[in-house]
């Protein structure tokens, strides 16, 4: 179907007005086995942060440090990359809840007994292509095997290619389910589309 040509600038109008808003993630899954151990072209050491970790990260990576350390999802644990003193990327991971703010949802990895999510995962601008996601998948794998854990998920959106190339080199494969939002002005429409098959858990409350 041809896209008629009013319908872009329309489109862009309502964006920029804040009246339109469309966003699809979709829940990617990851067999522990599958991912393989990376080795960053830096020295960087990967470790549990504590509360003064976070605070001090959340002050390099926000200008409202607060308001961003209130958005992090209690029950989670940050892991940090760092090199001496620099910190280059950090994950967060939990087996409880989390709620993915694109699309106003929550995932429930405790539904899956074997599972971990990993969320917010971010690398410094000046660490990019270092290897540093890598090394943070494969300390997040760490983690959860050390816990008996066997599954990894994480929530991608649709237009994030970047973000879905590293998390399949990664050993990311399986797509377990998806939710869309679409919001014109003040009415919005959800659509939560479940998994397929027997083996896939359904994460989505």
């Amino acid at each position: 179907m041809r896209v008629p040509s009013w319908s872009i600038p329309l489109a862009q109008w309502l964006r920029n007005h804040q009246l339109l808003y469309a966003r699809w993630v979709r829940i990617y899954e990851a067999d522990t086995s599958a991912v393989s151990p990376q080795r960053p072209t830096v020295d960087v050491e990967i470790f549990e942060a504590k509360d003064e970790d976070i605070r001090r990260l959340a002050a390099m990576v926000s200008s409202s440090p607060e308001a961003w350390l209130g958005r992090q999802t209690r029950g989670s644990v940050c892991l940090i990359a760092r090199s001496g003193t620099t910190y280059r990327g950090y994950l967060w991971i939990t087996r409880g809840t989390h709620l993915v703010r694109e699309v106003n949802h929550v995932v429930n990895v405790s539904r899956d007994p074997s599972g971990a999510y990993i969320h917010n995962v971010f690398v410094m601008p000046d660490s990019r292509r270092m290897g540093i996601f890598g090394a943070l998948v494969a300390a997040a794998k760490q983690w959860a095997e050390a816990r008996g854990l066997s599954r990894l998920y994480t929530t991608i959106a649709r237009d994030n290619e970047a973000s879905e190339r590293a998390h399949r080199a990664a050993g990311f494969r399986t797509v377990a389910g998806s939710v869309t939002v679409l919001r014109v002005g003040s009415h919005e429409w959800k659509r939560v589309s479940r998994p397929r098959g027997t083996r896939v858990v359904d994460l989505l409350e």
